[in-house]
C-alpha cells in the first residue's frame, strides 16, 4: 500500500466538493474548520486488494456460525451487551433484504492485516465511498493512470431491494450526518422504480398486515439506526413484529457481530480455536478479552499492551489506547468502566504502519465493504493517531491495473 497526492489544482478540487454536495449528497465537506476530505489516495496493488479481499471474505464467512451460536445463549448475549427487550429475538428467523458489512482492516507493523472490527449493524461510509470514487474516475480518471476505483455499492444495494417495490429507510432523523446516506440511498431507489419514504424509526406501525412508515405502506426496510437503541422506542412493540414479519438491511440480529465484545466472547467459549478457520482468524483479528475485575491489576501493570472498548459506541468515542493514556488516566477509565455495568473488552494492542499524506504523517484504516460476503467497494479513513474517531478524514482507496 501506498499513497498519492491529488494531481488537482484549486480549481479542480472545488469542483470535486460541488459534485460530492450537488450530485452524492456529501454536505458535510467540512468539519470543524477543516476539509473532511484528505487530497490523497490510498494506491493498492492489484494482488493486495484480492488479499484483502480474500480475507475478508472467509473472515466474515467463518465468524457466522459463531454469531449464531451466541444468539442461541441469552446469557451470552447479556455479557456482550444485548439489550435485554432484543435478545428474544436474536436466534428467531428474521426475513432479511441482506447483509451489509464494513471490515476495517489496519495494516500492522511487520506486514500483518488486522480486522480491529466488522460493522455489522448499520455501517456507515456509502456516500464516500461511491461519489468520491465516482467523480475522481469520472472527471480526473485520465489524471490517475493506471488506477481505478474497486467495488460499487449502488448496483449491490439495488440488487439487494430489485424485489420490493416500496422501500422505506429508516434513520436517525435527529442527526443531519445520517440524512447524507439516505438520501443519495433513496435517488438510487426511485431512479431503479421504486418508491421510497424517509422517516424515523419511530414513525413505523402496522395497518392490519401492512408495514408503513409515516404512513405509507412498505414492503422492506432499510435500518441505518443503532439496533441497540431500538428498545428505547414509543414504538418498541412495533420494532418486535418488523423484526419478525418486514425484510430489513440489516436485521437486528447483526447487532451481536457489531458488538466490541463479540471477539472476547467467542475466544471466551474457544469458538476461534475450535473452528477450521481458527488459523485464519488468530492471523487477522487481535487477541481479546472481557474487562473483570479480577484482571484489573494486570491491565493497570500490561497498559501500553491493550486498547479499551465498550460493547457500543460511536466513532471510536469510547475506545482508549493504554500506550496513549497516562498510568493515572488508564486506571481511571478501567475502573470507571468497570463501574459502569455495562460491558467493556480489551483488544491486544499492536503497532500501526503510518503513512505519508500531503498533510503529513498519519494512519489510515481500509474499510471493505461486503454485501451478503460479497465485495462491494472501499471506504477509507485517515487519522493522525492509531485510533479512527469523529476527526478522522475520508480518503480515495484505487487499485492498481498495471
Amino acid at each position: 500500500m501506498r499513497t498519492l497526492a491529488w494531481p488537482l489544482d484549486s480549481a479542480e478540487i472545488n469542483h470535486l466538493r460541488d459534485r460530492l454536495r450537488f450530485d452524492f449528497c456529501k454536505w458535510d465537506i467540512f468539519h470543524r474548520g477543516r476539509d473532511d476530505l484528505l487530497p490523497d489516495a490510498l494506491i493498492l496493488g492489484a494482488e493486495e486488494h484480492e488479499q484483502l479481499v480474500s480475507i475478508a471474505q472467509r473472515c466474515w464467512q467463518a465468524l457466522r456460525p459463531m454469531e449464531a451460536e451466541l444468539a442461541r445463549q441469552p446469557e451470552s448475549l447479556e455479557t456482550i451487551g444485548i439489550p435485554a427487550g432484543l435478545r428474544e429475538c436474536m436466534a428467531q428467523p428474521q426475513p432479511t433484504v441482506g447483509r451489509l458489512t464494513r471490515c476495517d482492516f489496519h495494516l500492522a507493523v511487520g506486514g500483518r492485516w488486522v480486522i480491529t472490527e466488522f460493522n455489522e449493524d448499520g455501517p456507515g461510509g456509502l456516500v464516500e465511498s461511491h461519489g468520491l470514487h465516482r467523480v475522481l474516475d469520472e472527471d480526473f480518471g485520465e489524471l490517475f493512470s493506471g488506477l481505478r476505483p474497486a467495488g460499487d455499492l449502488r448496483p449491490a444495494l439495488l440488487e439487494a431491494f430489485a424485489a420490493y417495490p416500496r422501500i422505506g429507510l429508516v434513520y436517525a432523523t435527529g442527526y443531519s450526518l445520517d440524512l447524507q446516506p439516505m438520501a443519495l440511498l433513496a435517488s438510487w431507489l426511485r431512479e431503479a422504480g421504486h418508491e421510497v419514504v424517509l422517516g424515523s424509526p419511530a414513525n413505523l406501525r402496522f395497518d392490519g398486515t401492512t408495514a408503513c412508515l409515516l404512513d405509507e405502506p412498505i414492503d422492506a426496510l432499510y435500518r441505518y439506526y443503532p439496533a441497540e437503541w431500538l428498545p428505547d422506542l414509543p414504538n418498541a412493540e412495533v420494532w418486535q413484529r418488523a423484526q419478525r414479519e418486514v425484510p430489513m438491511l440489516n436485521t437486528v440480529s447483526a447487532l451481536v457481530a457489531q458488538s466490541k465484545c463479540f471477539y472476547a466472547a467467542i475466544e471466551q467459549q474457544g469458538l476461534v480455536k475450535a473452528s477450521s478457520d481458527g488459523t485464519l482468524l488468530e492471523a487477522h483479528l487481535p487477541e481479546s478479552r472481557f474487562l473483570v475485575a479480577d484482571q484489573l491489576e494486570e491491565l493497570i501493570a500490561q497498559r501500553t499492551a491493550w486498547v479499551l472498548k465498550s460493547a457500543f459506541g460511536r466513532m471510536g468515542d469510547t475506545v482508549l489506547l493504554g500506550i496513549g493514556a497516562s498510568p493515572e488516566q488508564w486506571q481511571q477509565r478501567l475502573e470507571a468502566a468497570l463501574s459502569e455495568g455495562t460491558p467493556y473488552a480489551v483488544q491486544a494492542r499492536f503497532d500501526a504502519v503510518p503513512f505519508w499524506f500531503s498533510s503529513g504523517m498519519a494512519y489510515p484504516t481500509v474499510g471493505l465493504f461486503l454485501l451478503d460476503g460479497e465485495f462491494a467497494g472501499y471506504y477509507s479513513r485517515v487519522s493522525p493517531y492509531p485510533v479512527i474517531d469523529i476527526n478522522a478524514r475520508h480518503v480515495a482507496t484505487l487499485v492498481e491495473t498495471a
